[in-house]
């Protein structure tokens, strides 16, 4: 695999990262236009916004066309970079703007070298930092871990743990599950992997998400003819 080819696969798999909670608690929030707040805040101001930002992930997600999609992503980093001036120490928002601004970059054709991959790490390392326990920046992380070639970090072992982690934190992981079990795969063990994804396959399906579906679908196939 390339190393833009691997980046984006992370990249790509970063939004799904975010919970349908994330939508729900977005919907419940009163909405604000974009640009209205741009000075520090109180926390529950930063806690607004990132539901807002994680609103317009999800609606990337399974955008119907490209100009759409990337005007989600383009809303969700302005949001999402609001949140983290009104609250620095909020790691939902660092969380946000990692996935939004890493879907961009993968979307206007970057790169892959060490500046961008520290550009789009260094809010997903912060929010772990923030909260060790963030459920959603350990799939991510792992995912970066698995995908990532050696040379740029790659580690299955640690993808293994990262991955691990976030199912165990997050009963409804979709992206987890699947990222674990492409690392069981790729660590020459697929029966691993099965039940995870099958798991996975099931959570998307309920959540109506159409990508994640098809994603978890094609890998279950997979992992059955490696048996």
């Amino acid at each position: 695999m390339s190393k833009d080819i691997a980046l984006g696969a992370v990249l790509l798999a970063v939004v799904a990262a975010i919970p349908a909670r994330a939508a729900e608690e977005a919907f419940a929030a009163t909405t604000s236009p974009v640009g209205a707040e741009t000075v520090a805040g109180p926390p529950d101001t930063a806690r607004h916004l990132v539901s807002q930002a994680m609103a317009c992930l999800r609606r990337a997600e399974d955008a119907p066309t490209p100009d759409v999609e990337m005007a989600a992503y383009r809303e969700a980093l302005d949001f999402a970079r609001r949140a983290v001036a009104a609250d620095e120490r909020n790691p939902d928002a660092h969380f946000a703007v990692f996935a939004s601004e890493g879907s961009i970059m993968l979307r206007t054709g970057a790169s892959v070298n060490p500046i961008n991959l520290m550009k789009v790490n260094r809010e997903l390392d912060r929010a772990l930092e923030l909260n060790p326990h963030h459920a959603d920046a350990l799939a991510a992380k792992g995912g970066l871990y698995r995908q990532l070639p050696w040379i740029l970090g790659g580690d299955l072992s640690k993808a293994e743990d990262c991955l691990t982690r976030a199912v165990a934190l997050d009963p409804n992981a979709v992206t987890a599950r699947i990222e674990l079990a492409a690392t069981y795969r790729d660590m020459g063990q697929p029966e691993r992997g099965l039940p995870l994804v099958e798991r996975a396959l099931q959570i998307a399906q309920g959540q109506g998400r159409r990508r994640k579906t098809a994603e978890a679908q094609h890998l279950l196939e997979e992992l059955r003819v490696k048996q």
